[in-house]
């Protein structure tokens, strides 16, 4: 082990080992948060050895959640072909919802059924990778799932290239099917406003109603996954889902277990889960945030929630954190900044963090708070109208700790724990200065 790298062990308080038993699957899951470039060498190059290698990979790519099937399939696979994968490797596995125009002899729509196709099911079986497309997870369900909640011999076919020791993936929609609770839609903020939402019917869903929540396909084991997260400032959704699944589950309850864990991936980048060894890491552009609610407090004022004390971490390339053990490990060559930070400036900006901005979640919890000798709490508040609106609220607290890289500012990559993270509901008043003499 090299000397430079550094090992956190997070206090059972903030970071408790799950519930879970170990996992008997013996594969491996990379789920990316969208938007996956094609020059990400690492991700892919780690999809492919985890299948295999380029020499005996073989992927299966099920594009059932993509309005455009065909192209979704056609992209991926020219992209596995140009890291080396055999074009006689990869596979199309037809099940669909929605026509593509872009191929005037097949009709994709058709495709909506064969989850239940026994050959398609064997043809999946026989890889060593599964990969599913974005677009509308609510489409997956359909074609895997069957009414009644049991699996269609397709999916069967995906837990057994899972159980076996071969790799299931997703970007975006194959990125929220990973977790045994779904998140199908909405914002931060109309999750806050108006709640959970786990009865809508339609096709789609109201982004502004609140926040849908569904059953997924529970192939990654700790708890909730969102995606697309600081880039479409999810944090708020995460949270209320993560409430809503503490309140419905009985604390101690089997499906309680692994619930108080959300993660949020970010755009081009990956949590990499490995079945066999019960830990996960991180591989990509940005990172993954983990939010724990095993401590948190959840109650209404005048009718809007009020969350207090979720435990956050935030773990960037190279990071890793054992679910068995609870330990996070920084990457390679990071520093502590506990006593070296860097910046000495109190935090002033007001972009809401609840909402796209440019104040990233990301530079709040990193160069503001943690490499930040001058901060030692953030208020940031999102407007909801001219008079309402949500304020978040993160502490240092006496564990938390913060590893950065030595490289120049814009390349910067960070570990930060145990942060403490309070969302409160706020009336807002502005009175004009009087500028009379």
């Amino acid at each position: 082990m090299n000397k430079a790298t550094l090992f956190l062990v997070v206090s059972s308080l903030l970071f408790p080992i799950t519930l879970c038993s170990q996992p008997s699957n013996l594969g491996s899951l990379v789920i990316v948060g969208g938007g996956l470039e094609h020059s990400n060498k690492n991700i892919f190059n780690q999809l492919i050895n985890l299948a295999g290698g380029t020499e005996k990979a073989s992927f299966a790519i099920i594009p059932s959640a993509s309005g455009t099937p065909m192209q979704s399939y056609v992209y991926f696979r020219n992209i596995l072909i140009s890291y080396g994968i055999k074009p006689s490797n990869i596979y199309l596995a037809p099940v669909a919802v929605l026509d593509d125009d872009s191929t005037k002899d097949v009709n994709e729509s058709e495709w909506k059924n064969n989850g239940n196709d026994p050959k398609v099911a064997e043809r999946v079986r026989q890889c060593t990778a599964v990969w599913f497309s974005g677009g509308d997870q609510a489409r997956t369900m359909k074609t895997l799932v069957r009414a009644g909640g049991s699996r269609t011999p397709v999916l069967d076919a995906v837990w057994d290239v899972y159980r076996s020791g071969g790799v299931v993936g997703g970007t975006s929609a194959g990125a929220a099917i990973m977790s045994e609770a779904m998140i199908g839609g909405g914002t931060s903020i109309a999750a806050l406003s108006n709640g959970v939402i786990e009865d809508y019917t339609g096709d789609d869903f109201p982004e502004e109603q609140g926040v849908m929540v569904t059953k997924g396909l529970g192939f990654f084991p700790h708890g909730l996954v969102d995606q697309h997260f600081h880039a479409r400032a999810r944090i708020g959704r995460l949270t209320v889902t993560l409430m809503h699944e503490k309140k419905v589950n009985a604390p101690g309850s089997i499906e309680q277990q692994g619930r108080d864990l959300g993660f949020g991936v970010d755009e081009n980048t990956a949590l990499v889960y490995s079945g066999k060894q019960n830990r996960m890491h991180v591989a990509g552009a940005a990172g993954v945030t983990i939010l724990n609610t095993s401590g948190a407090r959840f109650f209404y004022a005048q009718k809007l929630p009020v969350i207090e004390n979720i435990s956050l971490s935030y773990l960037e390339e190279g990071d890793c954190y054992d679910f068995t053990t609870g330990i996070t490990t920084p990457a390679e060559g990071k520093r502590s900044t506990r006593g070296k930070e860097r910046y000495k400036e109190p935090y002033t900006s007001q972009d809401g963090v609840l909402s796209p901005s440019q104040a990233t979640f990301r530079d709040l919890i990193t160069i503001h708070l943690a490499d930040n000798k001058a901060t030692d709490t953030i208020q940031n508040i999102t407007f909801v109208n001219p008079t309402s609106g949500f304020r978040v609220t993160l502490f240092k607290t006496p564990s938390t700790e913060g590893f950065c890289t030595e490289m120049p500012r814009h390349d910067d990559r960070y570990t930060v724990t145990g942060i403490r993270m309070d969302i409160t509901p706020v009336h807002i008043s502005a009175t004009p200065v009087n500028n009379k003499y």
